[in-house]
């Protein structure tokens, strides 16, 4: 372990000022960039950017990530979000990206919820009895990966739903993860989907993560993908940054309290 600030590996493509990188910071950790994999723009732009033109005409907006909201809003020419529009994400960084955007409230289930259970299957189970949904409009913009549990259910319920992909992601090639790793020299990771977790592995091996002090699962499904490659990972009692930084901070110190001096 690092002897001064502890050495977090990011492995979103967010760069150093990031909202990941934020949060390591305020808890006295440095956070050292390492992406895993890169966003690209969708391969059809057509779609997301007629929903961009045309939101007024949705009763409601239901996002996956915060990701997904900011490539819509940057095709909005500086128009907020319609104060009509209905708003609904599945998780807190999510909400806090409608809210930035000018949605009015966004409902939101995980900030009540703990990680294992947080996502979309307990916000479909509050939005269900929100409204009548075969007489609605609903636009659902994704990334291209993205699980289908909303999109399935809102079909279920007769929405008339526009499913538009915003972003896609794809794994960097491996020598450029491995040399990124070096350069990073990290003591802890933190690794945000199931996609960053096969490109890690599939760069390093299992044995360089098992090394680490630990490495963090955002999301149950992230970290039972890290275990099925050999990697055992720690998940956060809530999918947000805050709460990876939190862990990560109290695991750090339980290291240095437990240390013989």
């Amino acid at each position: 372990m690092s002897a001064s600030l502890w050495r977090v590996a990011v492995t979103r493509d967010e760069g150093g000022e990031g909202v990941l990188s934020e949060a390591l910071r305020r808890h006295g950790m440095e956070p050292v960039p390492c992406p895993v994999v890169a966003e690209m723009p969708p391969l059809d732009p057509a779609p997301l950017a007629a929903a961009a033109r045309t939101l007024e005409e949705y009763d409601w907006m239901i996002a996956a990530s915060a990701r997904a909201v900011a490539a819509l809003m940057a095709l909005r020419a500086g128009r907020l979000l319609p104060r009509e529009l209905r708003t609904a994400a599945v998780g807190p960084s999510t909400a806090q990206a409608l809210a930035l955007s000018g949605a009015v409230t966004a409902v939101t289930a995980a900030t009540a919820v703990t990680a294992a259970t947080a996502g979309a299957a307990p916000l479909l189970e509050i939005l269900r009895p929100l409204d009548r949904w075969p007489e609605r409009r609903v636009l659902l913009p994704r990334a291209a990966e993205g699980r289908p549990e909303i999109l399935e259910a809102l079909r279920g319920w007769g929405a008339r739903l526009d499913d538009v992909v915003a972003y896609r992601t794809v794994p960097r090639p491996p020598a450029e993860i491995a040399a990124a790793w070096r350069d990073a020299a990290p003591d802890a990771a933190v690794v945000a989907s199931p996609m960053a977790a096969r490109a890690l592995v599939q760069a390093l091996g299992a044995a360089a993560l098992r090394r680490l002090e630990p490495v963090v699962a955002i999301g149950s499904t992230t970290s039972m993908t890290l275990v099925a490659l050999g990697v055992r990972a720690v998940v956060p009692p809530r999918a947000a940054f805050s709460a990876v930084a939190a862990l990560l901070a109290g695991m750090r110190e339980a290291r240095r309290v437990g240390s013989p001096s």
